[in-house]
């Protein structure tokens, strides 16, 4: 049974998916996704992981609030190193559930990680980096929320696939392997064949 993969199409910064009462379809439901993500990767050749501009590790104070390029940048340095800890955690946790809820990152955000609305939600290396640092989440202990935000902002991406440049486009091969990888192990795991890819 053919079934669609509605998640990654239209332009998902725009028309949010809320994934509220999504129909159960078993199986057929992975092959639409891996069809989905096959699709969208035609013509990409390379992968490279997501990286941000910035190499640094030190957390931003975020007493006034905070940029989220630069807050990523060092969460995502940091997880790639080893699993987060304290208040990188928190930080982490607390992006994830912005991101949950308005399925958008934005620009700027206060100190209480609300989002600045007028700071703009379309910095695509934005959604690249977070996508990075919920793979990067994959060893850590309540790991499963991550996937979900990694599953939702890779729909994202390639729901927008058209305006990535080059680099970005093999950014998110990158993520969509490193996605597959997370679900296959999951799915090993728990003796789910059909999801494994």
């Amino acid at each position: 049974m053919n079934i669609p993969y509605p998640y990654a199409e239209q332009d998902r910064l725009e028309e949010r998916n809320t994934y509220f009462y999504s129909s159960y379809h078993g199986a057929a439901f992975f092959a639409a996704w891996r069809s989905s993500r096959t699709l969208a990767l035609a013509g990409v050749a390379g992968r490279q992981a997501p990286h941000p501009q910035n190499g640094s590790t030190t957390l931003p104070d975020t007493s006034d609030g905070y940029a989220c390029a630069e807050l990523l940048a060092a969460l995502l340095n940091q997880a790639t190193a080893a699993p987060l800890q304290g208040s990188a955690r928190i930080l982490a946790e607390r992006l994830l559930q912005r991101f949950e809820v308005s399925k958008r990152l934005y620009a700027r955000y206060n100190a209480q990680g609300r989002a600045i609305i007028d700071s703009g939600y379309h910095n695509i290396d934005n959604y690249l980096c977070f996508a990075a640092l919920c793979a990067a989440m994959r060893c850590a202990d309540g790991a499963l929320p991550f996937l979900n935000a990694l599953l939702k902002c890779v729909d994202t991406l390639i729901s927008i696939r058209d305006r990535l440049n080059p680099a970005q486009r093999e950014q998110l091969a990158w993520l969509v392997d490193a996605e597959a990888h997370w679900l296959a192990l999951l799915a090993a795991r728990l003796g789910i064949e059909e999801a494994q890819a």
